[in-house]
């Protein structure tokens, strides 16, 4: 795991998570305003945040079939049957050797030209010193949100996802060029 580029200290992140502010009761799951969400999207991905604002991001290789050399969070696509959720917990014990102590919580749908394409959910981070198992070629990055959300490299869906949660927008919609 590589730290922030200002080599602050991530701190341990298995304490709770600072939850951003969200429509409705505490505890009580927010209803999506997006009528896409009683289907499923083909990707989940992961928050995977820090109580002191760090999010733990995966460095992509340059030869990757999507978002080659981005960084991007964690997830995946969904095989047959699975749920959002169950799919989510199977991408992030593939690609990290990893699982969350609490279960995370929808926080994000993606829209890509209109379409669903993502279910971004968020979750607390694993402790910096975690032992970790990468999947082979990929790598996992801590930054402050501040430094990722202006980073050149963030994939462009992942920073409008981003950006949503951090305003506690559960859509994020992006348009592609010539749309």
């Amino acid at each position: 795991v590589v730290p922030a580029p200002s080599g602050e200290d991530c701190g341990d992140a298995s304490a709770l998570l600072v939850r951003r502010p969200r429509p409705g009761p505490v505890g009580v799951p927010r209803a999506f305003s997006s009528r896409s969400s009683m289907r499923l999207p083909p990707y989940v991905c992961a928050i995977l945040s820090s109580p002191t604002g760090h999010l733990l991001v995966e460095e992509r290789p340059a030869d990757a079939r999507t978002a080659a050399g981005q960084l991007t969070c964690f997830g995946g696509k969904l095989e047959p049957g699975e749920t959002g959720l169950d799919g989510l917990l199977r991408e992030l014990r593939e690609e990290l050797g990893w699982q969350p102590a609490e279960p995370p919580r929808r926080a994000v749908d993606l829209h890509v030209d209109g379409d669903l394409i993502a279910w971004f959910y968020e979750a607390a981070a694993p402790s910096t010193d975690a032992a970790l198992a990468f999947e082979p070629g990929r790598r996992g990055v801590w930054m402050s949100e501040a430094e990722l959300l202006v980073h050149p490299r963030l994939s462009e869906w992942h920073r409008a996802v981003l950006n949503s949660w951090r305003t506690g927008r559960d859509r994020a919609d992006f348009v592609t060029r010539g749309a």
